[in-house]
C-alpha cells in the first residue's frame, strides 16, 4: 500500500534516523560527547584528491614515475618534472587551503534549545581569528613553577608537535610550522578506527530498536555479542597500539600546571597559532593548517553502510521531536541552486511514495586535528580578559547557556563524509526529472545536507556534482561532505573565584 509523504518530511525523518546512529549509545558504546550536529546544505562535493596533503604532505610528488631520456632534451625534461613538481605542490596548497576554510567556521547556534540538538551550518565567524582574539586580550593567572617543570613540560609538548620546515612557493622563504607528531598521529588514527567501529555497533542496534524490519532484529540478535567484541577490540587497539593512556595523560599533566603558570603556556600557544599559519595560493591571505586523521579515510575500509527505506520511517524518526532541536535555516525540502552559485531555497511539492522509497550510502566520521589551536585554553579556569579594555572585559567566549552565545558557543571536532549515494523513488517520479531540468539550466538541486546534481559553488572554489539518472532513482557516486559533529562550549571564560587580583598578568 503506497504512502506519499512531502519531500520535507521524509527528510525529517531520514536525520533523526542519522542523529540517533551517529549520537546516541548504550553501556558498550557510550554516547558521543559531541552530540551537536551542524548540517552543511548543500552537501559540498569532495574528491580523493583534495586530502593528498594530509598523506602525502605538502611536498611535491610526481604522479607518472618515468626516467627522463638521455639527450640533448634532458634539461628540457628536468624542466618539465620541476613544473609537474610545482603544480602538484601548488594544488595541495590550494586543497589545504579550501578545507582549512571549510572547518574554520563556527556553526550558527542560535535554534538550540537543549542538549540533542541540530542546525545548519552558517558562518558566523572564523575559530581561528577568534581564538586569536582571545589569546591577544587575555590575561592569566601566573603563580610560577620552577625550572624542572618548565623543562618537563617542554620534553611532553615535544611528544605532542613536531616543528618542520615549509617553504612559500612564491617566495621560496622558509619557516617553521607546528604540526601534529607521530605519536598524535596514531592517537587519532586508532579514535578514528573506534569511531567507526561504535558507528557499525549503533546501526545495527538502532535498526533492530526499530522493530520494524526482521532482519534487522534477527541480525542484532545473533551478531550482538560479536559488535560488542569489535568495539572492545578497537577500544583495546587504540589503548594499546595508539597510545590513548599516554596522550590523555600528558594532556592531564600539562593542564595541571596550567594552573600553575599559564604564563608559559599562553606564550607557546601564541607561537604554536603562528606556526600554524600558511599563506594561500589564490587568496594571498593566511590560513590554518588543518588536517584529518587518518588523512587517508577516503580510501580506507572505515565506511559504514547506511540504509533507509520505508521500516524506518514507520519507525517515526524524527529530528524535530528530539529535545530542544533547532531547525533554523534547515531547508528539508528540495531546492535549486542557481547556476551562479546563489541559494534559491525552493521547497518542492512533489510527494514521495515512501513505500517504493530507498536511500543508501556509505559514511565515515573522521576528527579534524588543528596544530595550532589548543581548545585546552578556552577551558581553563585560569584565564579571563583584560579588564581595562571595553570591548573585551564583558566578552564570552560562551556563555554555556542554552542556547549559547559568545565568540565560539561551539567547536567543530569531526567532519561526516558519505559517498555512493543513491536515491530510489520508484517509477516516473518527477524529482528526477527536476534534477534534469535544473542541471540543464547550470543550477544544481539538493536535498537537506546532500547535494542531488549540478554545480556546487564555494567562495574559493566551485565543484560540479556527478549524478546519474536511472529509471527508478539517482546515483551520486562521488563523495561529499554532509556535516560536522560539534562540542558544545562550557562557560568560558570562568576564572576560579580563588586567584587574588595581583596574580593576573
Amino acid at each position: 500500500m503506497s504512502k506519499k509523504v512531502l519531500p520535507e518530511n521524509l527528510m525529517n525523518s531520514v536525520l533523526g534516523y542519522l542523529y540517533d546512529t551517529l549520537c546516541t549509545g548504550d553501556d558498550v558504546a557510550p554516547k558521543s560527547e559531541d552530540n551537536y550536529l551542524s548540517w552543511c546544505t548543500p552537501g559540498i562535493p569532495m574528491m580523493k584528491e583534495d586530502f593528498d596533503y594530509m598523506s602525502e604532505g605538502l611536498m611535491g610528488v610526481r604522479k607518472a614515475d618515468s626516467e627522463p631520456p638521455e639527450s640533448d632534451e634532458e634539461e628540457s625534461s628536468d624542466q618539465d618534472i620541476n613544473r609537474e613538481l610545482s603544480q602538484n605542490v601548488a594544488g595541495k596548497y590550494q586543497a589545504a587551503e579550501n578545507f582549512s576554510r571549510i572547518c574554520d567556521m563556527i556553526p550558527d547556534t542560535s535554534g538550540v534549545q537543549g542538549d540533542v540538538t541540530m542546525n545548519t551550518w552558517n558562518v558566523e565567524n572564523t575559530l581561528s581569528h577568534a581564538y586569536e582574539q582571545v589569546l591577544r586580550f587575555s590575561q592569566v593567572a601566573d603563580f610560577g613553577i620552577d625550572d624542572e617543570t618548565k623543562k618537563k613540560v617542554e620534553r611532553l609538548r615535544g611528544l605532542l608537535q613536531e616543528k618542520k620546515i615549509k617553504k612559500d612557493l612564491i617566495t621560496d622563504e622558509e619557516t617553521e610550522v607546528i604540526e601534529e607528531s607521530p605519536l598524535v598521529k596514531k592517537y587519532n588514527e586508532k579514535k578514528q578506527e573506534y569511531i567507526s567501529t561504535v558507528l557499525e555497533y549503533n546501526t545495527h542496534r538502532v535498526n533492530a530498536l526499530a522493530g520494524q524490519d526482521p532482519a534487522a532484529v534477527h541480525y542484532w540478535s545473533l551478531n550482538a555479542p560479536v559488535l560488542r567484541n569489535k568495539v572492545q577490540g578497537a577500544m583495546n587497539d587504540w589503548v594499546t597500539n595508539g597510545y590513548k593512556n599516554e596522550y590523555e595523560r600528558i594532556a592531564a599533566f600539562i593542564r595541571q600546571v596550567e594552573s600553575r603558570s599559564m604564563a608559559l603556556l599562553k606564550a607557546q600557544y601564541i607561537d604554536d597559532l603562528e606556526k600554524s599559519k600558511l599563506g594561500g595560493i589564490s587568496s594571498g591571505s593566511n590560513f590554518i593548517y588543518t588536517t584529518l586523521v587518518p588523512g587517508s579515510f577516503a580510501e580506507s575500509a572505515g565506511w559504514t553502510q547506511f540504509n533507509f527505506s520505508k521500516n524506518e520511517f514507520n519507525s517515526k524518526y524524527s529530528y524535530d521531536k528530539k529535545k530542544g532541536s533547532g531547525r533554523v535555516g534547515l531547508s528539508l525540502g528540495v531546492f535549486n541552486i542557481g547556476g551562479g552559485g546563489g541559494y534559491e531555497k525552493k521547497e518542492r511539492h512533489s510527494e514521495i511514495d515512501v513505500s517504493n522509497f530507498r536511500l543508501t550510502f556509505k559514511m565515515a566520521q573522521v576528527p579534524i586535528v588543528r596544530p595550532g589551536i589548543n581548545i585546552n585554553f578556552l577551558t581553563s579556569n585560569y584565564w579571563r580578559f583584560v579588564q581595562n579594555n571595553p570591548e573585551f572585559n564583558e566578552q564570552m567566549v560562551s556563555d554555556g547557556k542554552t542556547p549559547p552565545n559568545g565568540m565560539i558557543p561551539a567547536i567543530p571536532t569531526t567532519c561526516i563524509f558519505v559517498k555512493d549515494l543513491y536515491l530510489h523513488f520508484g517509477e516516473s517520479h518527477r524529482i528526477m526529472d527536476e534534477v534534469k531540468e535544473v542541471k540543464s539550466g547550470g543550477g544544481a538541486l539538493s536535498w537537506g545536507p546532500f547535494a542531488i546534481g549540478g554545480k556546487y559553488k564555494h567562495e574559493s572554489f566551485d565543484r560540479d556534482t556527478e549524478s546519474n539518472s536511472e529509471s527508478q532513482g539517482i546515483r551520486i557516486p562521488g563523495m561529499q561532505l554532509i556535516g560536522f559533529k560539534c562540542h558544545m562550549m562550557p562557560k568560558s571564560p570562568n576564572p576560579h573565584p580563588d586567584i587574588e587580583e595581583d596574580a593576573w598578568i
